[in-house]
């Protein structure tokens, strides 16, 4: 065997473990991208379906839209964060209160699939109604804050979340696989 010989199939068997290298590395990265999303999803359903949170987004939805005829709370709402409200009503802050843990969160979650830091599918397939249902309270409260600061700015990947999940919702929205047979017959109406 030539010494040429033996340098090419050298650099070729260098070439072979490189490649096999990279093509181990590509498929680590992508486990290792799994897992973040997994402990990202799970960590997202800890906050979403906790204590605090879903307590916040009953009582929005409870207390919230009866106040929302109440000039008093509107005013509460339009001068909050603009200067400080002395002897301020304490159900006005409150259920306030409950309006801001809920956008906060679902602010901070909009943040982070705007960023691509979560799946957008995963959490929509899960969440739609959630963000649905907690934007349709919040959402002529977040009017008024948005009056108040004459900006956009407030909750506004909240609404980057709802613009989502209200485009999601009105899509296909069965996850079921096409290929798979059905326990249960469609809820469709029958093609005619």
């Amino acid at each position: 065997m030539s010494l040429e010989l033996l340098n090419t199939l050298a650099t070729l068997a260098t070439t072979l473990i490189i490649a096999a290298t990279a093509i181990a590395a590509m498929v680590q990265l992508r486990h290792l991208r799994a897992s973040n999303q997994i402990a990202g999803q799970l960590a997202l359903r800890q906050v979403l379906l906790g204590d605090e949170f879903m307590t916040a987004l009953g009582r929005m939805r409870d207390e919230i839209p009866p106040l929302l005829s109440d000039p008093g709370f509107r005013a509460y709402v339009h001068d909050f964060h603009v200067h400080s409200i002395p002897d301020a009503n304490e159900r006005y802050e409150s259920a306030y209160a409950c309006v801001l843990t809920v956008g906060r969160n679902l602010e901070n979650v909009g943040n982070m699939i705007r960023n691509g830091l979560t799946d957008r599918r995963i959490f929509l397939e899960q969440y739609v109604n959630l963000v649905t249902l907690a934007w349709d309270v919040a959402e002529p409260l977040i009017k008024i804050r948005r009056e108040a600061t004459h900006s956009d700015a407030d909750f506004e990947d909240f609404e980057y979340l709802t613009v989502l999940a209200r485009r999601w919702a009105t899509g296909v929205r069965s996850v079921y696989p096409k290929d798979l047979p059905r326990i249960l017959p469609s809820g469709k109406a029958p093609s005619r």
